[in-house]
């Protein structure tokens, strides 16, 4: 998502009941799960490699996540739940689909196997190196008291050295800003020691947005609150 800019062109996003809002990093709500049937399956050098039968779904890219059940070989091993993609091809000719990930296990060369392969698209990250404000969301509370409880949850897919999320609110986005929660989120040599998940107790009709501060290295984040 574009950072926060104080200007009439970039509205703030309006939370919805049960949709998280992304204001740093996305995820596309339009893309459904791609699914294929597992025909054979290898490992080399910790590096799993899977064949399947393209079954319905949009293709899937680099980093969407695999999750494989009812294989057999190496004792199970390739039943994997949400394995990070990172290779997949395709051929149309042989509507064949080609996928690699990450899985720790003994060498075993291409055998044919069996099972049902669902892959799920993921969230993506927003790169950040320097202080970051995040766009802004407008929470309307439901019918009743005037403070409500939400989640949020700030992600560092990628960990730099240090940083600090404050949580921050205003009445308008042209207004001063004014830091409710500090340290919402922490990274401290090279940990996140807090988070990425908390609720907090906002008011009524707020622009609430994130602010990283402090950051050494560069990050990968998704933050979202809902």
């Amino acid at each position: 998502m574009p950072a926060f800019k104080n200007s009439p062109f970039q509205k703030p996003q309006l939370l919805q009941k049960g949709v998280p809002a992304y204001l740093i990093g996305s995820f596309s709500q339009k893309v459904g799960n791609t699914h294929l049937g597992l025909l054979t399956d290898a490992i080399a050098s910790n590096v799993a490699t899977v064949t399947g039968t393209y079954l319905n779904g949009p293709l899937p890219v680099i980093g969407s996540l695999i999750s494989i059940i009812n294989s057999a070989n190496s004792s199970g091993a390739f039943n994997v739940n949400r394995a990070v993609i990172t290779a997949v091809s395709y051929v149309a000719s042989t509507n064949i689909m080609t996928i690699t990930f990450a899985l720790t296990g003994s060498n075993q060369s291409a055998t044919a196997d069996g099972g049902t392969i669902d892959i799920e698209p993921a969230e993506v990250p927003e790169s950040i190196s320097a202080t970051y404000i995040s766009q802004a969301v407008l929470a309307q509370a439901p019918e009743g008291d005037s403070q409500f409880t939400l989640p949020y949850s700030v992600n560092f897919t990628t960990l730099p050295t240090s940083a600090t999320v404050d949580l921050q609110t205003a009445m308008k986005a042209s207004d001063p800003w004014t830091t409710i929660v500090p340290g919402i989120a922490v990274v401290a040599a090279s940990a996140q020691t807090i988070g990425p998940f908390g609720q907090v107790t906002l008011q009524r009709g707020y622009l609430y947005r994130f602010n990283i501060s402090a950051i050494s290295g560069t990050a990968g984040v998704v933050a979202k609150i809902g």
